[in-house]
């Protein structure tokens, strides 16, 4: 949740308008009232939505994935050797390359008559591997450019909501200065007090729900891995051989880096599965695959290798889900309806002040009242699209 200063720091916003009373000699309550509670109503159902600490989160992400992509883009453009292998394949939107590096193994492997051959794939193995040392740094790229363009999607959403709970609070403000005055009520700074720390609290909670996801995608990602490597076993053809590898080299490396990524967004906490460590050996094991799998006992150290990886990162997507449900999601929950029961008293205590004001001058009738509030752009209350 949000309030309406933090809400300000982020779109810098100008100072609250309740600074400003404006004198009402006539006021209709009920009309007045009944706007208050629609845009309380509204403000809620946004500040739930926590907008800005998802616009925050998003752009964090942001600043990380371009940084990464600057590094790799730095990479393959000094690869001398990789720029006359594949001509233009550095770019990070560039597809065309990435299939440009697997035709050039491809080829390799063809020339070299490496399919099923163990002495010949022993003997080229680093040829090999280096071809795909290169490749994989390419999928890398697009994988990043595809977390940047979601990215930029979530960046985009979240700050419409921002600014439309900006406006709900201008709105908010201006209704109050008219009937109450600049008063601020110690209810009101409680209450600002305690969804700032709630916005706090829920930054924390999206980078633990974002590791989450990352690491069941990539618990998902080692089985469609595992399968592809397994079904090699039973394969002779060089064509399907070669597409069931690489579609082995692509779900594992997606694994890889997505529990790469999630160890990098909570860097205090330590992992009991799938360690930094481990995640390198599985980096450095899928650039020897295409030889492996034609060398029986490497292609059956390598299957072992990859059930253990698909074994224990689903034993870490169950162990993170867990923490996060039972400590992260309650610690969150505990304070939301703290700031409900606040949020409640405070709705209550201005509702009461305003018929208040309005019980005070009862014969000077409402039509200049409303007149008043409708002319400074109070009344009618658009509903927010």
């Amino acid at each position: 949740m949000v309030h309406k200063y933090s809400l300000k720091n982020i779109m810098g916003c100008a100072p609250s308008s309740r600074n400003n009373k404006r004198k009402l000699t006539m006021v209709d309550s009920a009309e007045v009232l009944d706007t208050f509670l629609k845009l309380d109503r509204e403000i809620w159902a946004e500040e739930m939505k926590a907008p800005a600490p998802d616009l925050g989160h998003a752009m964090a992400k942001m600043e990380k994935i371009n940084n990464e992509i600057e590094v790799l883009m730095a990479e393959l453009s000094s690869d001398k050797d990789y720029r006359v292998l594949a001509p233009g394949m550095f770019s990070a939107h560039n597809t065309q390359g990435l299939d440009t590096a697997d035709d050039s193994i491809k080829s390799v492997l063809t020339e070299l008559t490496i399919n099923r051959n163990p002495s010949r794939a022993l003997e080229h193995e680093e040829f090999v591997a280096n071809l795909a040392r290169k490749a994989l740094k390419h999928r890398h790229l697009l994988w990043l450019t595809r977390k940047k363009l979601d990215t930029e999607e979530e960046i985009g959403t979240a700050s419409e909501k921002v600014q439309n709970l900006q406006k709900l609070y201008e709105h908010q403000d201006v209704l109050l200065n008219e009937i109450l005055g600049s008063t601020v009520s110690p209810l009101e700074h409680e209450l600002d007090r305690i969804r700032s720390y709630r916005d706090t609290l829920y930054s924390g909670e999206l980078s633990w729900r974002e590791a989450v996801r990352l690491i069941h995608s990539a618990s998902v990602f080692t089985k469609a891995g595992l399968d592809s490597w397994e079904a090699l076993a039973t394969t002779l053809t060089e064509e399907t051989r070669f597409s069931l590898a690489t579609e082995t080299r692509n779900s594992i490396q997606e694994a890889a880096l997505s529990i790469q990524t999630a160890q990098t967004i909570l860097p205090g906490v330590q992992f009991p599965y799938c360690t930094a460590r481990e995640i390198f050996a599985i980096m450095q094991i899928i650039e020897y695959l295409y030889t492996d799998l034609q060398v029986p006992d490497r292609y059956a150290h390598a299957s072992e290798v990859y059930k253990s990886f698909h074994k224990r990162s689903t034993a870490l997507y169950e162990w993170i889900r867990k923490l996060t449900e039972d400590t992260i999601q309650k610690d969150v929950q505990v304070v939301d309806r703290q700031i409900s029961e606040l949020a409640s008293r405070l709705c209550q205590q201005r509702s009461d002040l305003i018929r208040s004001k309005g019980s005070a001058q009862p014969h000077k009738g409402v039509a200049g009242g409303s007149s008043t509030l409708k002319q400074n752009g109070i009344l009618p209350l658009p509903r927010p699209t």
